[in-house]
């Protein structure tokens, strides 16, 4: 059996379909526990079979990560909004050299797509050399974290190449809301679907994932079967 620290921590490394088809992480899962980073997948010959793969990934149930989340050199990959629909809370628990959220060198992403995501807990940000990636400026990350002067971004597509429309724009009737980040009153939207969210006006559905963790057997760290690890 592997131990409780291997069991805590998933990469997905080199081949994403063997990992996410394997019992190590459901669909079903609800939080990882630990950290997850998805990298090293395919190359810029591939980019069209890795975005047809990647539509048809999706795990919905998945809400929180307790440590963090990188994303590095995965190709085809043009937003995580089917991947990870419903990623609420990143805890920044154990972090990634201070960062809770990494996406770095990601040649194919488009938008960040994390609509629900409503909070990181600790932890900075880190959004770097993302040459298609938009949707940037219309993201207020101080409603996400405390703590938002430790973020970097730098070296993604330029915002004047970016044709950042928020859900309504076009049609006259915006929906999302504005706010004021970096001395940039605008709407916040994270693509032409989906707006913003703001803060959590409480934090019980967070304790009750705390807690729920906390009951569960040693040897089901991510909410899945005791079988998986045998």
């Amino acid at each position: 059996m592997r131990s409780q620290l291997e069991r805590s921590r998933l990469t997905l490394f080199g081949g994403l379909m063997l990992a996410l088809s394997s019992c190590l992480w459901p669909a079903t899962a609800e939080m990882v526990e630990g950290y997850l980073q998805i990298l090293l997948i395919g190359d810029k010959n591939n980019n069209n079979i890795n975005q047809e793969v990647f539509r048809t990934l999706s795990f919905p149930k998945l809400t929180m990560i307790t440590d963090y989340l990188l994303l590095f050199r995965v190709s085809g990959l043009d937003s995580l909004s089917t991947l990870f629909p419903n990623l609420s809370v990143i805890r920044g628990r154990n972090l990634f050299y201070n960062y809770a959220l990494v996406i770095f060198e990601m040649t194919s992403l488009k938008d960040i797509g994390l609509y629900n995501l409503r909070n990181i807990t600790r932890g900075a940000i880190r959004i770097e050399k993302n040459p298609e990636l938009c949707y940037l400026d219309s993201i207020d990350w101080s409603l996400i974290m405390d703590a938002e002067f430790n973020n970097y971004i730098a070296g993604n597509k330029q915002s004047k190449e970016c044709s950042d429309v928020c859900p309504g724009i076009m049609e006259n009737s915006p929906m999302c809301k504005k706010t004021m980040f970096n001395n940039n009153y605008n709407y916040r939207c994270w693509n032409s679907n989906h707006c913003q969210k703001g803060k959590p006006t409480d934090t019980i559905s967070h304790v009750g994932f705390e807690q729920e963790c906390a009951d569960s057997p040693a040897s089901d760290p991510i909410h899945v079967d005791a079988k998986c690890f045998a």
